[in-house]
């Protein structure tokens, strides 16, 4: 179901086609989804379009969105319980933008966010565009701000501020972290024609998973500004830890078999499972898991000799290993 609403002012008038469409899932959102809606009006790039997805939302977010829905450029539509990647999917499947913009309904956007990916993506040529972004951890003042690009690598940071490096490898990057913040990423709706939508099967590292399909053939491309709030609380995906690294695990593993015959990336494959794999069991065995770490384990010795060697080598640095975030 699509809801129209009243037009905007005059000059917000859009052609037929906008040139961005902005998927936003909801789920139970009523706490952050003004904030996050309000940041995306805000814009200085006006040619949008903005699909809420309603993942069965059992709080007043319904309510909440409403006067948003007085601007065009929204729609709303609900839907039964299926997850954040079924609820992204439905908005891609609707869009009718050239891009696409994912933002989740906990973060919000500097207004100059599209207006400088756009410029950066026409004068590089890039399919996929992402940010620095600010990281907020609400209820921990100790941490509470912090930029995303102090958690990456040297050496990915490096590779992404200087776009004209040919040398650097950023599928071999990207498989060692994930340094698109999923809220910072415009993307090309052609790459979801040519590689598919999302994979539940493998949410919350979706969106991860995506990107890694991507990567091969698509040119990615950076901008060294925070445009992005990006805000973690004890609610929202980026804290389920365990969630997110099994899953993590279940999209490199799937990397790892499409990158045979590339020694690098291969190479890069291993590496990330070795820490993925060094930081579940450690946190694993502090929560006293340990069938849970047998199955894990007993699942990663299926893949052979690499999955013995990626083994042995997380359980040795399991006690040094944390995660970045």
């Amino acid at each position: 179901m699509r809801v129209e609403a009243t037009s905007p002012p005059a000059e917000l008038q859009l052609p037929a086609a906008p040139v961005v469409s902005v998927v936003i899932p909801l789920y139970n959102s009523s706490r952050h989804i003004d904030a996050t809606l309000d940041s995306l009006q805000a814009q200085s790039f006006t040619n949008w379009e903005a699909i809420l997805v309603d993942d069965g939302s059992t709080d007043d977010t319904p309510q909440r969105v409403a006067r948003f829905l007085e601007d065009r450029r929204f729609s709303y539509v609900r839907q039964p319980n299926r997850g954040i990647a079924a609820a992204r999917n439905r908005g891609i499947q609707g869009a009718q933008g050239t891009w696409i913009a994912l933002l989740d309904h906990d973060d919000r956007w500097r207004p100059e966010k599209l207006a400088r990916q756009l410029d950066a993506a026409a004068r590089h040529g890039w399919t996929i565009v992402c940010s620095d972004a600010v990281v907020v951890r609400e209820g921990d003042p100790a941490r509470e701000r912090a930029l995303y690009s102090e958690y990456l690598p040297e050496e990915t940071r490096l590779a992404l501020e200087h776009p004209d490096d040919s040398s650097a490898d950023l599928f071999a990057l990207l498989i060692r972290m994930n340094f698109l913040c999923a809220s910072s990423v415009l993307v090309r709706r052609s790459l979801f024609d040519e590689h598919g939508l999302l994979d539940s099967g493998v949410a919350p590292a979706d969106d991860y998973d995506m990107w890694l399909r991507c990567a091969a053939h698509a040119p990615i491309g950076y901008v060294p500004e925070p445009l992005v709030e990006y805000v973690l609380h004890a609610s929202n995906h980026s804290w389920q830890s365990i969630a997110m690294r099994r899953a993590a695990i279940r999209v490199l593993l799937r990397t790892l078999e499409r990158c045979r015959g590339h020694e690098a990336r291969t190479h890069a494959c291993e590496h990330s499972l070795t820490v993925h794999h060094a930081v579940l069991f450690g946190e694993l065995l502090r929560g006293g898991a340990h069938f849970s770490i047998a199955g894990q384990a007993c699942r990663l010795a299926r893949h052979g000799v690499r999955g013995l060697r990626i083994l042995r080598r997380s359980w040795r640095t399991k006690d040094q290993v944390r995660a970045g975030f």
